[in-house]
């Protein structure tokens, strides 16, 4: 398998975004959503996956029968400039009446007392943001995603405990969260015995990372494992960096890598990477089969067929921006309003069934770290086998679900992309990459 530029694949999801709503303003006589994502620029992938997350949902929702009566109607905002934010968010409250808004990508406009959203009290679910104190947001403000601290002590008790390993060194490369993101991953790592050798921040943006690699090698020589925090493609570059330096350590990446764009960039190099992310049951049987086919149904198929590989991309920011969206409709409908006020007011009080779990929002910070279980990158697939807790034989089912014709749909094979898709069908039909789990799990994962 080769790494290099984003499959067609990639391409098709990115060229058949969204036929978004256009809205007006002035009070509504519906529920109103506002999704605040980037749509252009270096972030975009994971916007327009939020995007298509919420839109799904809605879908789902307008079936039947919609809120309150009436259709749910999305007004999604570009917010790839940060510096709009504050006013974009004013905008979603105050103009758009939205009932509540999914994103940004950043708490930080949320907290204190000039939030955009407070003087209407507006809620806000977060898909994609992963540090920033919910605490001091001045209305309610939640994450569908563990947040950074979390990821890092569960990161850092499997380390110690099943890699023995004892310190680990944090490349941070993201743009947006930055040294918010890097507090929060010293606090995480500070509740396990994993000591942070060194800890730097680097240019997501930038297109050669080696340098930054190099320098934090450098800084913890005798590290044993490297944490890359950014968004995909930058998290894709670092890890590339670390392996053509040759870099005698277990790497290990954010949840939101769990998704075709990292996979893609980083092709082989990807092999035995970790990262923390949350387990259900479920994930084994036909729920979470059948969301990932509708879902690439109507935004094209998520695989990775410039990697001659059948893998099926399960959207991580998509899931967690449709779990936002039904937890949104259910409080709308306990309150029986669509008022923000009432909405964030019953918010905390709902509970909801969700696609990567179910919810409690009593809480903010809706993961802990016993949530959260270590997966690795097994040829392009996704296996779980790194976590002693969960059964060999479910991982070797789910890990060749993931790598043969299992998961294409009908749809697909007849859309844009099927002649390709049929191809890499036939071709693989007898050579379905060989899984065999590590007794006793986890055994050995990717390096040292």
């Amino acid at each position: 398998m080769s790494s290099g530029r984003p499959s067609a694949a990639l391409a098709l999801l990115v060229a058949g975004a969204l036929a978004l709503v256009a809205c007006g303003t002035g009070t509504p006589d519906h529920v109103r959503l506002g999704v605040l994502v980037p749509l252009t620029g270096p972030r975009a992938f994971l916007g327009q996956e939020v995007a298509n997350g919420a839109e799904l949902a809605v879908d789902a929702i307008n079936r039947r029968g919609g809120l309150l009566g009436e259709d749910v109607e999305l007004v999604v905002v570009d917010d790839a400039s940060l510096v709009d934010l504050p006013g974009q968010l004013a905008d979603l409250a105050e103009l758009h009446r939205v009932s509540a808004v999914i994103g940004p990508e950043t708490a930080g406009v949320l907290t204190g007392p000039r939030s955009p959203l407070a003087r209407r009290g507006v809620p806000a679910l977060l898909p994609t943001a992963f540090a920033g104190d919910l605490d001091e947001a001045t209305t309610f403000v939640a994450r569908t995603v563990p947040s950074a601290t979390v990821q890092a002590e569960r990161l850092g008790t499997w380390l110690a405990d099943v890699r023995a390993a004892s310190s680990v060194a944090v490349l941070v490369v993201d743009p947006v969260e930055g040294t918010t993101a890097a507090s929060a991953l010293r606090d995480g790592f500070g509740r396990t015995d994993l000591r942070v050798a060194a800890l730097a921040e680097a240019d997501g943006e930038a297109s050669q990372l080696g340098p930054a690699v190099s320098r934090l090698r450098r800084r913890a020589p005798d590290a044993d494992a490297v944490l890359l925090w950014g968004p995909p493609s930058a998290t894709a570059r670092a890890t590339l960096a670390v392996r053509e330096l040759g870099w005698d350590v277990q790497v290990a990446v954010p949840a939101s890598s769990f998704v075709a764009e990292y996979r893609t960039l980083t092709g082989a190099a990807s092999e035995g990477v970790v990262l923390a992310f949350p387990f259900r049951e479920e994930w084994f049987g036909a729920r979470l089969t059948s969301w990932m086919l509708s879902y690439h149904a109507a935004h094209g198929i998520g695989a990775l067929p410039g990697l001659d590989t059948l893998v099926i991309d399960l959207p991580v920011a998509a899931a967690a921006a449709y779990d936002a969206v039904l937890l949104v409709a259910d409080a709308v409908e306990a309150a029986g309003s669509r008022e923000p006020a009432d909405v964030a007011r019953a918010l905390p009080e709902v509970e909801t069934d969700g696609i990567l779990r179910e919810y409690d929002l009593s809480e903010r910070e809706t993961y802990v770290a016993d949530d959260l279980y270590v997966a690795r990158f097994h040829e392009l697939g996704v296996v779980y086998d790194a976590d002693p807790r969960l059964d060999a034989d479910a991982q070797r089912r789910f890990w060749q679900a993931q790598v043969s014709a299992e998961f294409v749909p009908t749809e697909v094979l007849s859309g844009p992309a099927g002649a390709l898709i049929r191809s890499l069908v036939e071709a693989r039909r007898d050579r379905v990459p060989d899984y065999t789990p590590p007794l006793p799990p986890p055994g050995p994962v990717g390096r040292p």
